[in-house]
This record gives C-alpha cells, sequence and structure tokens, in this order.
C-alpha cells in the first residue's frame, strides 16, 4: 500500500485539519449521505485576511494610499504636513477605500486602466513590515485549501471587500482562481467613447460595498446556489458564514493569534455595540476556528 498523500502539508493533525479533510471526503463520496453532485460544490473565500496577510492595511489601501501620496501629498510644502496629513485619513474600512479610489477615478480612468496600474502595482510593491510582495504574503495553509477543493471539483469564488478590478489581475497567479469568480465591491461604470472606441469608464460613484449582506446577495445574484463552504476571518464575513452554515457544510473562521509570524487581532467587531460579536457566532453555529499561531505550521506562501 502506497504513502498517503497530506492534502495539507501545512497545517498541524488537529480538530480544524481534520473537520476539512472529513467535509471534502465526505461530500465527493457518491455513497455518502453527504454527497454533493460537483456542479454545487461551491465555496467562497474572503481575501484580506483570510487569503493574504491585511494588516497594517489591506492591500487595495496600500494601493491608494501610494497613489494619492505621489499626486497629492508630494504637493504639500512640510514633512510635519504629511505626517499630520496621513493621520487625519488612514484609511480602515470599505468606505474610506472608495473615497479614496473615487478621488482618483474622477477624470474617468476606464476599467481596463485600472487593472493595468493595479498589475504595476501589484509586482513591485512591498510590504512595510515583510518587505517581500504582497502576492508572497498569501497564506501556504489557505493555498492548500483552494488547490484541495479545487482537485475535488470545487468551483472556488472569492468574495471581498476590496474591488473586484483589483484582485483581478492577480487573481489567476496568486490563488488560481480565475477572474470570473472573483466577486468584490465595485464602482459604478458607464460605456463611454474615446478615439472613436467603445470603452467603460469608472465613476466616483460607489456601487456596491461587499460587507455583511452585500456579500451574500452578491453571491446568490453570481452564482445562484447557496455554498457549501465558506472561510472567512472578521465581522464583514458572518452573514456569507451563517448563510451557508448547515450541519452538512464547512465553515471556518480565521483567527489571527500570531504576533510573531504575522498579526495578532480579533475577528470581532471594533464597534462593540453591534450585537454579538464573530467569535460568538462561531461557537453558536460550531464553525471550525483556526488559531493561526497553533494550526498553521507555516504562514506565508512557500516560494518557488
Amino acid at each position: 500500500m502506497g504513502n498517503i498523500v497530506d492534502p495539507l502539508p501545512s497545517w498541524h493533525d488537529g480538530k480544524v485539519k481534520q473537520g476539512i479533510i472529513s467535509f471534502v471526503e465526505q461530500v465527493c463520496d457518491q455513497h455518502s449521505p453527504n454527497f454533493v453532485p460537483i456542479e454545487n460544490r461551491i465555496a467562497t473565500f474572503d481575501n484580506d485576511g483570510t487569503l493574504i496577510v491585511e494588516k497594517p492595511v489591506m492591500a487595495q489601501v496600500a494601493y491608494f494610499k501610494r497613489k494619492f501620496f505621489n499626486q497629492h501629498v508630494l504637493n504639500t510644502t512640510s514633512h510635519s504636513k504629511r505626517i499630520r496629513h496621513w493621520c487625519k485619513t488612514a484609511i480602515f474600512d470599505f468606505f474610506n477605500i472608495m473615497k479614496v479610489g473615487c478621488y482618483f477615478l474622477r477624470k474617468g480612468m476606464t476599467t481596463e486602466e485600472y487593472r493595468a496600474s493595479v498589475a504595476r502595482w501589484i509586482s513591485q510593491a512591498e510590504h512595510p513590515r515583510f518587505n517581500t510582495q504582497y502576492t508572497n504574503l498569501t497564506y501556504q495553509p489557505m493555498l492548500e485549501v483552494l488547490a484541495y477543493f479545487q482537485q475535488n471539483n470545487f468551483s472556488n469564488y472569492i468574495v471581498t471587500g476590496s474591488t473586484a478590478n483589483f484582485v483581478r489581475p492577480w487573481s489567476q497567479e496568486a490563488y488560481q482562481v480565475s477572474v470570473n469568480r472573483v466577486i468584490g465591491s465595485s464602482l459604478k461604470t458607464k460605456l463611454s467613447k474615446r478615439n472613436n472606441n467603445l470603452t467603460v469608464k469608472l465613476e466616483p460613484i460607489p456601487f456596491s460595498i461587499e460587507s455583511r449582506a452585500r456579500k451574500v446577495l452578491s453571491i446568490e445574484r453570481r452564482i445562484s446556489i447557496r455554498p457549501i463552504a465558506a472561510f472567512g476571518n472578521s465581522y464583514g464575513d458572518v452573514d456569507m458564514l451563517r448563510w451557508t452554515s448547515n450541519k452538512h457544510s464547512l465553515c471556518v473562521l480565521i483567527h489571527h493569534t500570531d504576533s510573531v509570524r504575522e498579526y495578532k487581532y480579533s475577528p470581532n467587531c471594533r464597534f462593540k455595540f453591534w450585537g454579538k460579536n464573530t467569535l460568538c457566532y462561531a461557537k453558536a453555529l460550531n464553525w471550525h476556528v483556526v488559531d493561526m499561531k497553533n494550526d498553521w505550521k507555516t504562514i506565508f506562501r512557500s516560494p518557488t
């Protein structure tokens, strides 16, 4: 009998790893009462903090801040003014992503130009702490989950609060997830004409911000099939996980507990008055909670 290949080698043996493997085995076994046909094997993954590092700010925020620095802050005259400006315009939520994005798009950047700009930036920009490209800071254990699901005929979708057009230029290379399987926030667009050719221009008006209920509504609109697996790491992912959650599904919450190899922070909402917190939902609904420090042998992708 040959050696059994471990599909998740970067995971420590434990409840979460065994839960993922057991789930896949059951839904793929035609003799199992939990068998799921291939066309219904839908898995959804949040991006920032679930598949890739999101601190000190998400990659898209870093992109916008770099652009804003180049186009606006360099025009200020003093170093102290720049520091005060960044303190005043610190960006940590989806609404501010949109506001800063609108600043750049007011002149009518096309969707193609925006994706090309992102592609150039993501190929060169380095994370301020780890001094490597952002795509090298995808989580190796989660890349293994994506590959394991794909090998077992799952359709993997990224459902992100970042704009879809920000993630699409690098989703295939980083995650093996095609551009048509990226669902994300978006700005309003319009069909326009440039040099007698039709183009699609971005307008400085938010169209959809993918957080909480919007993630569920966008999944329903785009896929029309309820996922059987969902992965997230924050309060913004709660509704997607709740919508997926049943006794035969797989719901996984990533808890960032490793301040040495990555960052340590809570998945709970920063605003305590917003009802039940994320970890309470996880406990009540029997979601798997990844303790990053203890469940993952390694954090970031293996060098190629």
